[in-house]
C-alpha cells in the first residue's frame, strides 16, 4: 500500500468531519474488538472500541453513541451491570444495546438481558452480513426516528409562528378597529364642537338682539327715561348672558379638574326650596303648573349648596323650557337609609331612547324644541359632574317623545361613609372700620375705558363720591392721596397688575382702611386665592349687578 508523503506541520490542514452514527465495541479480548470492528467497517460508522465496562462508561459520558455492542461475559464488571448503569443515567438509557456470548444463550441469561433494555441477543462467532444487517436496520430505525423527531419540531415552530402571527395579526385587527372606532369618535366630537359653536353664537345673539335695541331706544331718546318694562327685559337678557358665560366657565373647570366643592351640612328641603324660588320666574313665563312633595323631615346631606341648588334650578329650568306651556312640573324630596333623593318630573316634550346613554355627554341637546332650539347642551353634562363630585348619581329617563321626563338626583346622606366631609369654616375676618355716614368714597381702577366709566357713573348715580384711575401706578397713588373707603381694583391691569397694586398698598401704607375688592373676569378658586393672598377683602367677578356692587362695598360699615 503506498504511503501517503510526510507532510511538514505547516502543510496539515484540519476540518471538522461530521460522524452520523457511532458505535461502542466492549469486549475484554482484543482480538474480538478488531474482528467486529473489521465486519462493521463497511458501515461507515465511527467505531469506538473498550476493553472494560469502565472505559465504555467514560466514553459514553464523553460523547453520543448511536449503538453499543456489548460482551456478556467480562471481568471486574460484566455487560449485565454495565447495561444497567448505561440504562440508569438519562442521557444514555435511550441507546440501543446488543448483547454479545461465547458461552450458551440460556434462556434466563437471554431473559435478564432484555430485562436491562436489549434489542438484541448474538452468541459468538456471529456471521459479520448477518450482524451488519441488524445494525443498518437500527441505525435506519434511528435515523426515521430523528427525522420524524425533526419534521415534528419543524411543525411545532410552524404552528408557534403561525399561532404568533395570528396574534399579531389580531392585536393589528383591533389596533386597526379601535383606530377606527377612535376616529369615529373624534369625528362625532368634532361634529358636535361645531354644533356646539353654531348653537352658542345663536344662544349668544338671543339676549346680545334686545339689550342692542335698548341701546339704540336710549341713543333716539337720550332725555327720556326708560320704562320699567325696558329695563326689566334688559335686566333679564343680561342675567341670561351672564348665565351663559358662567356655564361655559364651570365646563372649562370640568375640563380642567378644577371644580372646587365648598361642603357644609345642611337640610337638603333648603337648597331645593331656594332652587325652586330662584326658577319660579322662568316657571311663571310659561305658566307651568308646579307640584311639589317635600319631606316633612329634615334631610341631613353634606353639600355645596351653591352648586346643589345650581343642579336642581338647572333640572327646572330645562323642564320648564321643554315642557310647552300650561304644563305640569313636578319636584320631590325624600330620602331612605343612606341616600337623599330629588327628583323634577314634566310632561314635556321627552327625550328620545336613542339619546339617553348620551344624555350626560358634553355638547349633546338633550331635547329639541319645536323652533328647532336645543340649549348649549352644557347643563346636563354639568349637572350630572356636580352631582358625581358629591359622591351621588344623576339619571334620566323617558317613555320617549311626547312622554315628558324624570331626573333623579341620588346623594349620600351625612355621615354616611361616600358623603363628603363638612370643610371647617376659617374664622371670620374683622369688620372693617367705615365712616358713618352713607356716601362712600371710592376709587375704581381698571384699564378698560369704558367698563371704568360705566362702573364709575352707576356708583355715583347712588349718591357715591368716586374717582378712577386707568393702570396700576395711578391707581396706586391715587388710593395713597385720598384713602378712600372702598377701591374696585382690576387685577388684569397691564404692567402693574392688581395684585401688585394691592402689594404695593400693603408695603407702603400698612395702616390703610381701604376696603380693597379685586373686580375681575378672573374666577375660580384659584384666583380668589391669589387675590386673598395679595390682601384683597372681597372679590367680585364680572359682570357684576349694581346691588351686589353696594353690598359687597358697604359690608362692614
Amino acid at each position: 500500500m503506498k504511503q501517503a508523503p510526510d507532510l511538514a506541520e505547516d502543510d496539515l490542514v484540519t476540518r471538522r468531519v461530521r460522524v452520523r452514527h457511532r458505535i461502542l465495541i466492549v469486549d475484554d479480548r482484543r482480538e474480538n474488538l478488531l474482528a467486529a470492528e473489521a465486519a462493521l467497517s463497511a458501515l461507515g460508522a465511527l467505531i469506538v472500541p473498550a476493553l472494560s465496562g469502565e472505559e465504555a462508561l467514560r466514553h459514553l459520558l464523553e460523547s453520543d453513541y448511536s449503538l453499543v455492542l456489548l460482551d456478556v461475559q467480562m471481568p471486574s464488571m460484566d455487560g449485565y451491570e454495565t447495561a444497567r448503569f448505561i440504562r440508569s443515567r438519562p442521557r444514555t438509557a435511550h441507546i440501543p444495546i446488543i448483547f454479545l456470548t461465547a458461552h450458551d444463550a440460556e434462556a434466563h441469561n437471554v431473559l435478564r438481558a432484555y430485562e436491562l433494555g436489549a434489542v438484541d441477543f448474538l452468541q459468538k462467532p456471529f456471521a459479520p452480513e448477518i450482524l451488519r444487517a441488524k445494525i443498518q436496520v437500527l441505525l435506519a430505525l434511528q435515523e426515521r426516528t430523528e427525522e420524524l423527531g425533526r419534521l415534528r419540531m419543524q411543525h411545532e415552530h410552524e404552528v408557534e409562528r403561525q399561532h404568533i402571527q395570528a396574534e399579531h395579526l389580531a392585536r393589528e385587527t383591533e389596533a386597526r378597529h379601535q383606530l377606527a372606532r377612535l376616529n369615529e369618535q373624534l369625528a362625532e366630537n368634532d361634529h358636535r364642537k361645531n354644533e356646539f359653536l353654531a348653537i352658542l353664537a345663536h344662544e349668544l345673539r338671543n339676549p346680545l338682539a334686545p339689550l342692542r335695541a335698548l341701546f339704540d331706544l336710549a341713543k333716539q331718546a337720550p332725555d327720556e327715561p326708560m320704562s320699567p318694562r325696558m329695563l326689566d327685559i334688559g335686566d333679564r337678557q343680561l342675567t341670561l348672558l351672564a348665565r351663559l358665560v358662567d356655564d361655559l366657565l364651570d365646563i372649562a373647570r370640568i375640563t380642567a379638574n378644577k371644580i372646587e366643592l365648598r361642603p357644609e351640612t345642611m337640610d337638603l328641603r333648603e337648597a331645593v326650596e331656594v332652587a325652586i324660588t330662584t326658577s319660579k320666574p322662568r316657571l311663571a313665563d310659561r305658566r307651568h303648573e308646579l307640584v311639589t312633595s317635600i319631606a316633612d323631615a329634615p334631610i341631613r346631606v353634606t353639600i355645596d349648596s351653591l352648586r346643589m341648588v345650581q343642579v336642581i334650578s338647572n333640572l327646572l329650568n330645562n323642564a320648564a323650557r321643554y315642557t310647552p306651556p300650561g304644563g305640569r312640573i313636578e319636584v320631590s324630596c325624600s330620602a331612605d337609609d343612606s341616600h337623599a333623593c330629588v327628583t323634577v318630573t314634566d310632561n314635556g316634550i321627552g327625550i328620545p331612547p336613542e339619546l339617553l346613554p348620551t344624555i350626560f355627554d358634553m355638547f349633546v341637546q338633550e331635547r329639541v324644541r319645536s323652533d328647532g332650539s336645543g340649549g348649549l347642551g352644557l347643563g346636563l353634562a354639568l349637572a350630572n359632574h356636580l352631582v358625581v363630585l358629591h359622591g351621588g348619581a344623576l339619571a334620566a329617563e323617558s317613555p320617549g317623545r311626547g312622554h315628558g321626563t324624570t331626573f333623579r338626583i341620588a346623594i349620600p346622606l351625612a355621615g354616611s361613609q361616600r358623603a363628603l366631609r363638612p370643610r371647617k369654616r376659617t374664622r371670620d375676618l374683622e369688620p372693617l372700620v367705615r365712616p358713618p355716614s352713607s356716601m362712600l368714597r371710592i376709587v375704581v381702577v381698571d384699564d378698560n375705558e369704558d367698563a371704568r366709566e360705566l362702573v364709575a357713573h352707576m356708583l355715583a348715580s347712588a349718591g357715591h363720591d368716586v374717582k378712577i384711575a386707568h393702570d396700576g401706578p395711578s391707581g396706586l397713588e391715587t388710593i395713597l392721596e385720598h384713602h378712600p373707603d372702598a377701591a374696585l381694583i382690576d387685577i388684569g391691569l397691564p404692567g402693574m397688575t392688581g395684585l401688585d397694586v394691592v402689594r404695593a398698598l400693603r408695603d407702603r401704607c400698612p395702616d390703610l382702611r381701604t376696603k380693597l375688592v379685586a373686580f375681575t373676569g378672573y374666577c375660580g378658586a384659584d384666583s380668589l386665592a391669589r387675590a386673598t393672598a395679595a390682601g384683597f377683602h372681597a372679590h367680585l367677578v364680572k359682570p357684576v349687578s349694581l346691588d351686589a356692587m353696594l353690598r359687597c362695598l358697604t359690608t362692614g360699615r
